[in-house]
C-alpha cells in the first residue's frame, strides 16, 4: 500500500513539474495613438482613392517591439508587442487620417471592391526606436508610390515615388514611450503624405479636365 500511495505521489509531482513548472509571463500590447492631421485650405476633389495594404521591410515583418543600441545591435521586449503587423498598423492609419481629411470624393482600403482611378502603395522600411548619443528616438520610414489607373502605359501609371522618414524625441525607453514617439513620427508623416497626394491628383485630375 505504501508502495503504491509512493508512486502515485511519484506522478502528481511529475505532472505538476511538467505543467506549472513556470508561471507565463504576461504580454502587453501597443498601437499608435494620435490625433489626425488637419488639412488646411484644401477644397474636396471629385475623386476616389483606394490605399492598399502597405508591405514591410522583412526586419520589420512582425509584431516585435524593435530597439537598436548600436550599428549592429536590435534587439526587442519580451513581454511587449506591437498589436498588428507594422504593415497594418501604418495602412490603417492612413486610411482613417484620408477619411478625417475630407479631401476625396471617397477613401477605400484594400478591403473594398470599389474600382478607383487613384491607388496608393507603400513599404515601411524602418519602424524602431534608435539610442543615438544617449537618447532614444522613434524612427519611421515609409516609402510610398501613387499610381493612376486611368493610364494605360506602366511607365505613365506612376504619379510619383517618395519616401518619407521621421525621428521624433522618446520621453524613454519603455515600450509605452517609444510608442508615444512612433505616435508622433506618424502624425508628421501622415500630414506630409496626404498634402502631397493630394496636391498629385489635384494636378493630374486637373489636366485632365483641360
Amino acid at each position: 500500500m505504501r508502495g503504491k500511495n509512493l508512486f502515485i505521489l511519484v506522478l502528481l509531482l511529475l505532472v505538476v513539474g511538467c505543467v506549472g513548472g513556470q508561471v507565463a509571463s504576461s504580454i502587453e500590447y501597443y498601437m499608435l495613438d494620435y490625433a489626425s492631421p488637419i488639412i488646411k485650405s484644401s477644397t474636396p476633389l471629385n475623386v476616389s482613392l483606394r490605399v492598399e495594404r502597405f508591405s514591410v521591410a522583412q526586419l520589420f515583418n512582425s509584431n516585435a517591439m524593435l530597439y537598436r543600441t548600436g550599428s549592429f545591435n536590435l534587439t526587442s521586449f519580451s513581454n511587449d508587442r506591437w498589436r498588428v503587423n507594422p504593415g497594418d498598423i501604418i495602412t490603417d492609419s492612413l486610411i482613417r487620417d484620408f477619411r478625417h481629411a475630407g479631401i476625396f470624393r471617397g477613401v477605400f482600403s484594400y478591403r473594398d471592391t470599389e474600382v478607383t482611378r487613384f491607388v496608393l502603395e507603400g513599404n515601411v522600411t524602418e519602424f524602431l526606436a534608435v539610442e543615438e548619443k544617449g537618447s532614444p528616438k522613434a524612427l519611421l520610414t515609409i516609402y510610398v508610390t501613387l499610381l493612376d489607373l486611368k493610364q494605360k502605359e506602366i511607365t505613365r501609371k506612376i504619379v510619383f515615388q517618395k519616401m518619407y522618414s521621421q525621428s521624433a524625441e522618446c520621453n524613454g525607453r519603455s515600450p509605452g514611450e517609444i510608442a508615444q514617439g512612433l505616435s508622433k513620427s506618424m502624425e508628421q508623416l501622415s500630414g506630409q503624405i496626404i498634402s502631397d497626394v493630394y496636391q498629385a491628383v489635384k494636378s493630374v485630375d486637373s489636366a485632365a479636365s483641360d
